[in-house]
């Protein structure tokens, strides 16, 4: 049992980090062998989808991007893998653009261009998307429509088999709060959702990671 964690959050120690990290936990301690990458790697260099159309050649491998690069080996694991957990904060309604580069490389060579009820698929994978943000709760996550902008980009893993969305609000975001201008946020109730919300979510997660490799 395999379990990738891809990280699309630019911090390394962030909120969206501390989810992954306690998901792998969860995954470690259902006996999976984990990994964690982090897309804003310095070390990495790789786009979206650069429209090659590799993935639809007659006779080219179907189901997975072999276009060369930096991300191809990471893409090589995420299809090969059998439980894939990937994490993004909200960035202006959307995930982050190292993640949607991730989200398109991963996902468009399974549309089949000569059958679209049959993606092409290499393996079943059991997945699901974190997400973290500043929006206070599930009701204005809805009133600002990111249960569409945000959830459409992780239902798509939906295509590899069963995925889920766990959703972390109202997150701690700066260090000091004194250092910025961001007078809409108050810094004492950031820290009691830090110490309470946050904590049951970081629960969430290692469940979360535990379910998946015990499911898959």
């Amino acid at each position: 049992m395999k379990a990738l964690f891809i990280n699309g959050s630019p911090r390394k120690n962030g909120n969206t980090a501390k989810l992954l990290k306690r998901a792998m936990e969860g995954a470690a301690e259902a006996g999976a062998e984990t990994e964690l990458i982090n897309l804003y790697d310095r070390s990495l260099n790789f786009k979206g989808c650069m429209s090659c159309f590799a993935c639809k050649l007659k006779g080219g491998k179907k189901g997975i991007c072999t276009f060369k690069d930096d991300l191809q080996p990471i893409l090589e694991k995420a299809v090969a893998t059998d439980v894939l957990i990937c994490g993004s904060p909200n960035y202006c309604g959307y995930p982050t653009a190292m993640m949607r580069a991730f989200m398109e490389r991963l996902e468009f060579p399974t549309v089949n261009y000569s059958d679209y009820t049959k993606p092409l698929v290499i393996k079943k994978i059991h997945s699901a998307t974190i997400y973290t943000m500043n929006c206070p709760d599930e009701t204005v996550y809805k009133q600002m429509n990111y249960d569409i902008l945000m959830d459409n980009s992780a239902n798509q893993l939906g295509v590899f088999g069963p995925t889920e969305i766990l959703r972390s609000f109202d997150t701690y975001q700066f260090s000091n709060y004194d250092r910025y201008d961001a007078a809409t946020f108050s810094e004492p109730h950031k820290a009691q959702v830090r110490d309470t919300q946050f904590q049951q979510d970081l629960n969430k997660a290692y469940e979360l990671g535990k379910r998946l490799c015990e499911e898959g």
